[in-house]
């Protein structure tokens, strides 16, 4: 019977090989001794140093074993190689959670493939072992992959449009800039332009009118609180409209007003924090902490995977993609915050390079991927066919059982 404290064994490892500890001591006494020629005198301590390499990872990994053995989701996340932050992440899903677990609790072997593999990103583990999954538990590796393909296509599916769209859409608004001087718009404010009347002409007419309609039935303090202040747009050089408005002005004239009056930084700060925030709208802001929120997940993303310059000799247009997609995700954001040439015409160029490298980087899977789905229907055809098969012949021999008269 197990009587260990999972939490013990891993303050154990940290005391190992966690700052401060065994690990940076032995590397601090070696190198004092180098620097006063006495190196020879620590040769008995040597071992000691493969010791520690092997022994703190060792702890966390019965630490892990013990989690998932006593039901904690975290458990098997840890023992499959993430961090307990990234392990708290991921312990989000419960179907994953169930599965590395399983795995972690059950000591086999044929489960290292649920094991995090260097330089692997979160989203490509949930993306693999989904998939490895399917084909593990099926027998056919082509259905797992099938499954590893349709959550990379729906991704792809779900990116590719909205980028492109941001580059053709930011590049007419900023002809219409230089050309007429059309004032700009934040990205992400369309709803917000069609229920006061605002909306694009490039937007069907019966949609429009529907839009006003219900605009003009919205009491005016809702319509504010979702779609932002437009009276508050002026202190933006005189904007008329609130998703014209540059947010960090608007808050720094508040701020500046409150200053001259008087008031301490702190209400200059909530003043103007608050004047951005009406201004924005509820929908605005929720779309600015959106990109926020995608920005630093593609940047995590990012770091995960490692030197960059390896990651990008192993994956160089899927390396592309995740870093376009960063910067793209960047500009969007500070375009819906700074509407103007620079976070605008930012985004076009992102948005156009992100999108490209998304088609080129999944374009083998794209072009593989019926066929793929045509071998497995056929799989699973005759194993459907099998099974019935199965079912009738057992079937036969029941009637024949119970029959008396057989």
């Amino acid at each position: 019977m197990r009587n260990v404290n999972p939490k013990d064994l891993e303050e154990l490892a940290k005391l190992i090989d966690g700052k401060g500890g065994t690990s940076d001591k032995l590397t601090e006494a070696f190198t004092r001794a180098s620097a006063l020629n006495v190196s020879t005198q620590l040769a008995p301590l040597k071992p000691m140093r493969q010791w520690v390499t092997d022994t703190a990872p060792d702890l966390r990994k019965r630490a892990a074993i013990a989690r998932a053995e006593d039901g904690d989701p975290l458990g098997g996340f840890l023992w499959a190689g993430f961090s307990l932050k990234e392990a708290q992440q991921l312990a989000l899903n419960p179907d994953l959670a169930l599965l590395a677990g399983a795995a972690a609790a059950s000591g086999e072997r044929d489960f290292e493939w649920i094991k995090r593999q260097p330089n692997e990103s979160i989203e490509e583990w949930r993306t693999r072992v989904k998939g490895d999954a399917v084909g593990k538990i099926s027998g056919n590796k082509n259905l797992g992959e099938v499954v590893s393909d349709y959550i990379q296509l729906t991704a792809f599916a779900s990116e590719v449009p909205g980028a492109f769209k941001s580059a053709v859409v930011g590049t007419v608004h900023l002809t219409k800039y230089f050309k007429g001087g059309v004032a700009l718009k934040a990205p992400g404010t369309t709803l917000a332009q069609l229920l006061k009347g605002e909306g694009s002409t490039m937007i069907p007419q019966r949609i429009r009118r529907m839009a006003v309609s219900i605009g003009a039935r919205t009491p005016a303090p809702v319509l504010d609180a979702l779609t932002g202040k437009d009276s508050l747009a002026a202190l933006d050089n005189g904007k008329v409209w609130a998703w014209e408005a540059n947010l960090l002005k608007v808050g720094k004239s508040v701020a500046d007003t409150k200053k001259i009056a008087g008031a301490s930084k702190l209400v200059q700060l909530t003043s103007g924090t608050g004047a951005a925030l009406k201004t924005a709208g509820f929908w605005r802001t929720t779309g600015v902490v959106g990109g926020v929120a995608a920005t630093g997940a593609g940047a995590y993303e990012l770091y995960q995977k490692g030197n960059p310059v390896k990651a990008f000799q192993k994956d160089k247009a899927g390396y592309v993609a995740d870093v376009s997609g960063v910067a793209f995700n960047a500009s969007l954001t500070s375009a819906m915050v700074a509407p103007n040439p620079v976070t605008i015409g930012a985004t076009v160029v992102t948005g156009a390079v992100y999108g490209t490298a998304l088609v080129i980087d999944n374009w083998d899977t794209v072009k593989k991927f019926p066929g793929k789905v045509e071998d497995a229907g056929k799989w699973t055809k005759d194993k459907v066919s099998d099974g019935m098969d199965k079912a009738v012949g057992g079937a036969k021999k029941f009637g024949s059982a119970v029959n008396p008269f057989d």
